[in-house]
């Protein structure tokens, strides 16, 4: 379809593997792509955010769809000196979380899509014990048919570890600490992504201060995950092409008269 001569116009939504293949494919074409790839969005606590908030927030940005969403909040960044009483905070929210069939309205985290992509989880979370950071489980029930992974947090890790670089895509929260706001700038934007992140604060200076250094697309402030259809979405770096949403999405659609 992508080299089909009947093709002006491609918008692609999945890995950045296979937006950069699409890339290639058109390369000295006409054909232009909006291509929204992968993510590894950093979710940023400062020590004078509203922490009861910001855990619902972390919750929501990383075990939304199982996981299953490129903008997740996968990487938590805490200021050291709330770190204790955030990760007791938000164990105790996701015990309360039920996994199950994700049509069922009383159900909090859903099923892996696959196999393959259960593999994928399972193999990048051995990697995570293996390093050295330690992991902790909720301990709920899983159904016995399915794809399922229970939620799943990693503290003390850094930025070494593959799981605080690759996309995981599932139910997995990356735990790392930072004392100033250019140390968390520093280490949320050093990813080869750039599509998501989340910021934290009562002191909107210091909100909008930390969005301005940070290279990603799409940055929320005091929440993570809420959209709007007007506004623009989209990312740096090997996050993708182009905005989807809002004028600028509908943008890529149009030829500017002559």
């Amino acid at each position: 379809m992508v080299n089909h001569p009947g093709v002006d116009k491609i918008a692609f939504t999945g890995s950045t593997a296979v937006g950069k293949s699409i890339a290639r494919a058109i390369a000295g074409t006409k054909k232009v792509a909006t291509l929204e790839l992968g993510g590894k969005g950093a979710n940023i606590i400062y020590d004078d955010a509203p922490i009861d908030q910001a855990v619902e927030g972390i919750v929501n940005g990383i075990f939304f769809n199982q996981g299953h969403v490129c903008c997740a909040g996968s990487r938590l960044f805490l200021q050291e000196n709330i770190h204790d009483e955030v990760l007791e905070k938000l164990k105790r929210r996701i015990s309360l979380l039920r996994v199950g069939n994700p049509l069922d309205k009383n159900t909090d985290v859903g099923a892996i899509n696959s196999a393959a992509q259960l593999a994928r989880i399972t193999e990048l979370a051995a990697t995570g014990d293996a390093e050295g950071p330690e992991r902790w489980q909720a301990n709920c029930a899983l159904p016995e048919k399915g794809f399922w992974y229970r939620p799943t947090i990693f503290t003390g890790v850094t930025q070494a570890h593959r799981i605080a670089r690759e996309e995981i895509f599932g139910p997995v929260l990356s735990v790392l600490t930072f004392r100033t706001p250019a140390e968390a700038v520093e280490k949320a934007n050093n990813t080869p992504y750039g599509l998501s992140a989340g910021v934290w604060s009562d002191k909107g200076s210091k909100v909008l201060w930390t969005a301005q250094q940070l290279r990603a697309g799409v940055i929320w402030s005091n929440s993570f995950n809420k959209f709007d259809p007007a506004s623009p979405f989209g990312g740096y770096k090997e996050s993708g092409w182009g905005r989807e949403g809002g004028r600028h999405g509908l943008a890529a659609y149009l030829k500017g008269g002559h």
